[in-house]
């Protein structure tokens, strides 16, 4: 019974998570569409990203096949693959933004800003509280609480790219 509780808990999860993210992405387009807009330019760049981000998942996958063969993971499968699609979604948006394909023509680059961090705080949060309860890490195996640490950690990471890149355009303008 556990199981199927458990898995009907993350199906609910991710559903509710893929409403939110519809909801979210009508919010930061300036002009409400569910598609943001990109120009040519933008959108060489996010093909040559995603090719990126599938390289490194695939990296990634083969590796873990590699290492699980020999060795138990210290993490729930869940955990371990949820890293990987992190992994691809970081190497996306850090190219992306980079290469100035991030921030779509009609997005409201302060509202994304603010529903981005508020993703990596709670996210974090979560995390601190499930490590505060000692749920994160039971008997040195990495639980299902991990992905929200990795999720806060990957939205902050993007958040510094984004800073950086940020920081390297004005010392540009200069």
């Amino acid at each position: 019974m556990y199981n199927e509780a458990r898995m009907f808990g993350v199906a609910t999860g991710i559903a509710v998570g893929l409403v939110l993210a519809l909801i979210i992405i009508r919010t930061i387009n300036r002009d409400k569409k569910l598609m943001t807009e990109y120009d040519e330019m933008q959108k060489l760049a996010r093909g040559q990203a995603y090719k990126y981000a599938f390289y490194a998942v695939m990296i990634y996958e083969a590796l873990v096949c590699w290492l699980s063969m020999g060795v138990e993971l210290p993490a729930e499968q869940s955990v371990i693959h949820f890293f990987g699609i992190f992994i691809g979604i970081t190497v996306q948006a850090c190219y992306c933004i980079w290469k100035d394909a991030y921030v779509g023509l009609n997005t409201n680059l302060k509202r994304y800003i603010i529903l981005m961090t508020i993703a990596s705080v709670l996210n974090l949060f979560t995390a601190f509280m499930a490590w505060r309860n000692g749920e994160l890490f039971v008997d040195g195996i990495f639980q299902l609480q991990t992905i929200n640490l990795l999720c806060g950690l990957m939205f902050a990471a993007i958040g510094a790219v984004g800073l950086v890149k940020k920081l390297a355009d004005r010392e540009e303008d200069a």
